[in-house]
């Protein structure tokens, strides 16, 4: 069933089109990754469907009572609501039916006639049931779950959503999203403020959950791992391909070479035509050259495609070779006030070695990276660098670049000698144009200002690069750009990402930070994480084991424990079964005495049943206290 129809929309800002004739229908169970460059009109496509504006043109029909959820890069929450109830906020209609449910009860327990009762009991059912649906009993479990899996640690839900910091925001607004589970999701670069193993929960839980979803993203192994369609928004227009990120690289490689055979064949065939007109108008067949000529005016000719959008234009060779003495860390301890972030961390890197960095928010992933960059002391141990050593370190909050400075005077002064061509023409190289130059720094977007954190970076020509996070804020294009210089340069690499593409391409070693400790691994990121896969089902394992022996003492513990009570127990109850012996002996010699008392009386023969009875019975207690006698013997 549809859920979302676009059909000829067009929008535009101050006459400038964003994009014209876009046509899309989203389907249940849809997953659509959005791509395109900065700028290209996604956000502003989001913004359509949800109606906070209206197209210049076109329609966009919804199905009837659908739920769109929305996912803003910057959620807007209750501040003074705690983290936890914020959330349960998602799904409010359903603690109001568990509202109407109680009230129902007290209804039915005030009912005074039996066709009250029954209605109210009717009424109930269908509440309870629609309660239970909603998954009302498991609505607190559900929501504990998708906060811990997004990384928001239980020590965050009781506190107000107003102290929270951009990221932990962004992953309360994503928990929200998630538990509501509307009809039809949009999600605006929802992995942003997530590390890897939030990253990975979330892949699982949207491949699982299967709503429909359209989703902007610059995560490429996100995109491929969670999508099956991709949107590409571009050149002022849209065009669905029927597949995940990948395959739609490939199909789009293959359309881009088909267009440009078409074209190179029209262009060859009007080439032919305007020659023969040349050559025959005005001669025997120029009848045939003016029908010719009336032809080629009416062909459409086809425009020849864009064969890529502009990129970062990169170059980070050295200014000098470095060194043949390896980069040295020897049991480095980095320490936050009174927490150990890590402790007795040793490796060797050769010049020339490439190596990522990952781990969970707040392993101290950027704070070990400063620690090699001796931008930071370590609490212990020491980072040795060998010789001929130029640093080069991007930081990710971009603090090295001044606000109040123009584009053009973050390079010129870092260059008053160069001419002004010079600047324009470095600039340049960074998608920075014309007045573009004049912006100040602090205007420029998280990407725009990521760039010019590169270009200054460049300048420099280090052979050693300290990258903490270079792929935020960057668009797809940029960032394939920036990976290729990467896999150019000639020096020595340590990078901190959470972008799994990035570092499948351009790192050979991965140091992996984790509460337990650090751990090196050896191949890229994709082999690094088989291993600590496999690493960590061996480790389940082997706890399952222990478990397993742990239940088996126990197990063998108790059952010793029993024997030995029941061994205890044992003189108790043979003293208990002697007594009682001893008990039923007396009983019975009492009554053989009393009726042979009887038999002694005159009176008792005046029946002569009544001595029949009192004979048998005698009889009887002979038999019994024989047995019970021998009883007696065997107790010794």
């Amino acid at each position: 069933m549809s859920l979302l129809v676009i059909q000829g929309v067009k929008k535009a800002y101050a006459g400038d089109v964003v994009f014209e004739d876009v046509s899309l229908t989203v389907h249940e169970g849809d997953r659509i990754g959005v791509v395109g460059p900065n700028g290209a009109g996604k956000t502003t496509l989001f913004k359509l469907i949800l109606g906070f504006e209206a197209p210049d043109a076109g329609l966009i029909g919804r199905t009837r009572d659908l739920s769109v959820g929305h996912l803003p890069q910057e959620p807007q929450l209750d501040p003074k609501r705690a983290v936890f109830p914020e959330t349960l906020s998602a799904m409010a209609h359903v603690a109001e039916l568990e509202k109407k449910l109680r009230a129902l009860e007290e209804q039915m327990a005030a009912a005074h006639d039996a066709a009250e009762g029954a209605r109210l009991a009717d009424e109930h059912g269908r509440v309870h049931e629609r309660f239970e649906r909603e998954g009302g009993y498991q609505l607190e479990a559900r929501a504990a779950a998708v906060l811990a899996g997004l990384g928001v640690p239980e020590a965050l839900f009781e506190r107000p959503c107003g102290v929270l910091s951009g990221g932990e925001r962004s992953r309360v607004g994503l928990a929200k999203l998630l538990l509501a589970a509307p009809d039809l999701m949009l999600l605006d670069e929802p992995t942003n403020h997530l590390d890897l193993d939030g990253t990975e929960w979330l892949e699982d839980y949207l491949r699982k959950r299967g709503d429909a979803f359209l989703v902007v993203s610059h995560d490429r192994t996100f995109l491929e791992r969670v999508t099956l369609k991709t949107l590409e928004v571009a050149d002022g227009g849209a065009r669905l391909y029927p597949a995940a990120y990948s395959g739609y690289e490939t199909l789009k490689a293959e359309q881009l070479k088909t267009l440009l055979r078409e074209v190179e064949k029209q262009q060859d065939f009007l080439e032919k035509e305007r020659t023969f007109i040349r050559k025959h108008m005005g001669s025997q067949r120029t009848r045939e050259a003016k029908g010719r000529l009336k032809r080629l005016e009416r062909v459409q000719v086809l425009a020849a495609p864009r064969t890529s959008e502009p990129e970062l234009r990169l170059d980070f060779a050295p200014a000098r070779p470095q060194g043949t003495l390896p980069f040295s860390v020897r049991e480095v301890r980095a320490q936050v006030g009174e927490r150990t972030l890590f402790r007795d961390l040793s490796f060797e890197l050769q010049p020339g070695e490439r190596l990522g960095i990952v781990g969970p928010n707040g392993a101290g992933k950027s704070t070990l990276l400063k620690i090699l960059a001796k931008k930071l002391e370590p609490a212990a141990g020491r980072v040795d660098f060998g010789r001929n050593v130029d640093l080069g370190f991007f930081d990710q909050e971009h603090r090295l670049l001044d606000g109040a400075k123009t584009v053009y005077s973050t390079i010129h002064d870092r260059r008053p000698k160069w001419t002004d061509f010079q600047v324009r023409s470095f600039l340049a190289r960074f998608l920075f144009y014309s007045e573009e130059l004049e912006r100040p720094v602090a205007t420029l977007s998280g990407g725009e200002r990521g760039r010019l954190a590169i270009a200054c970076l460049l300048m420099e020509r280090p052979n050693v690069l300290f990258l903490d996070e270079p792929t935020n804020h960057l668009d797809i294009p940029s960032r394939t750009a920036l990976e290729e210089t990467l896999q150019a340069f000639t020096g020595t690499l340590i990078v901190v990402s959470h972008d799994r593409w990035f570092l499948e391409r351009c790192v050979s070693k991965i140091l992996w930070i984790e509460p337990e400790g650090v751990r090196l691994y050896w191949g890229s990121y994709g082999e690094a994480s088989a291993s600590r896969a496999a690493r960590r089902a061996e480790a389940a394992k082997a706890a399952e084991a222990r478990r397993d022996r742990e239940r088996e003492r126990e197990k063998e513990a108790d059952a010793r424990r029993r024997r030995q009570e029941a061994a205890a127990a044992a003189p108790r109850k043979k003293r208990r079964a002697l007594a009682a012996v001893e008990g039923d002996i007396m009983a019975r010699e009492e009554e053989r005495s009393a009726l042979l008392a009887r038999l002694e009386d005159p009176a008792t023969y005046a029946s002569g049943a009544q001595v029949k009875e009192i004979q048998d019975r005698l009889a009887a207690l002979a038999a019994e206290l024989a047995t019970l006698e021998a009883e007696w013997m065997e107790h010794g």
